[in-house]
């Protein structure tokens, strides 16, 4: 071990270094071996010991991808037996003391990759209840130092869902979620990421509920907010409102997913406008844009 150590200060990034420590430290811990588990067993002590130069090295090297995977090799077991209820103490400690490493490391720089990554496996592996809770607080207290931090705002999806890919959240969430990504979009008008999320909660809610009609009235509140931020946008900064660009983006797919005549030429014309004058660098996609639309 204080061979590896050396080599590790040395070179960090040397996978084959990590993978012979962990060797090392599953030899020291066979004695308490589980045999049907499909995780390599760790001592917790061992771990606790190993985790401190894993810090240490990875003051230096927060994007070092070998340093975040033996934090995870290490902490598999420990993190999977909260979730079947065979935690203890000292596993819950070291569940809150990870979570606060990966704090101080977004203090550093809170679009970090890995440590996301990292902070989410170890949210899906625990899967408590209590934990995606308070996640929700952590992703409040990021996007407010950030509003633009679109790390932050990926990690908050991930949370509502509680990490399902495949299945949605419910339309009572989904209208907290609006509200949420409202406030923040009046925040900052030009923000992608607040405008992003709303069209992401009305078009999960089109496949989740079909055109019923609760999904067709969460589809008009999404549009009514978004004239009306538009609408405060121009009276308090006088100016055209087709600036903020990802705003009128969004009320483009908001106006394709009402998808009656009036909305579709609204929706093919304001293509046209950014394309022609107020996104010239995508003037090919919202050319693009504005003939899906006028054939639909």
């Amino acid at each position: 071990l204080e061979l590896t150590a050396v080599c590790l200060r040395l070179n960090p990034a040397n996978y084959t270094t990590w993978w012979f420590r962990r060797q090392i430290l599953s030899s020291q811990s066979l004695p308490t071996q589980d045999i049907n588990s499909k995780f390599t067993y760790f001592s917790e002590a061992l771990i606790c010991k190993d985790l401190k130069l894993v810090s240490e090295l990875g003051g230096s090297n927060p994007k070092n991808y070998q340093i975040w995977y033996h934090r995870r090799s290490l902490l598999e077991k420990l993190f999977s037996d909260i979730a079947t209820g065979l935690s203890n103490e000292k596993t819950s400690s070291l569940l809150g003391d990870e979570l606060n490493y990966i704090d101080s490391v977004f203090e550093e720089d809170a679009k970090n990759y890995h440590a996301w990554s990292h902070r989410q496996w170890i949210l899906k592996t625990v899967n408590l209840a209590v934990k995606w809770t308070e996640e929700v607080d952590v992703v409040d207290k990021l996007i407010k130092e950030d509003i633009r931090n679109n790390s932050a705002w990926n990690h908050r999806w991930f949370v509502v869902h509680r990490g399902s890919k495949s299945v949605p959240i419910s339309l009572v969430v989904a209208r907290e979620e609006m509200k949420f990504s409202i406030s923040k979009a009046l925040l900052d008008p030009y923000n992608e990421s607040a405008w992003q999320y709303c069209v992401a909660l009305v078009k999960e809610q089109r496949q989740a509920i079909g055109n019923t009609t609760e999904y067709i009235d969460f589809l008009g509140s999404c549009e009514d907010a978004i004239t009306d931020t538009k609408k405060l946008f121009e009276e308090q900064s006088k100016k055209d409102s087709m600036e903020c660009i990802h705003m009128i983006a969004a009320y483009i797919n908001v106006l394709e997913m009402k998808g009656d005549d009036k909305s579709l030429a609204i929706a093919q014309e304001l293509s046209e406008k950014l394309g022609q004058q107020y996104d010239t660098v995508r003037r090919t996609y919202w050319m693009l844009r504005s003939k899906q639309l006028q054939s639909m």
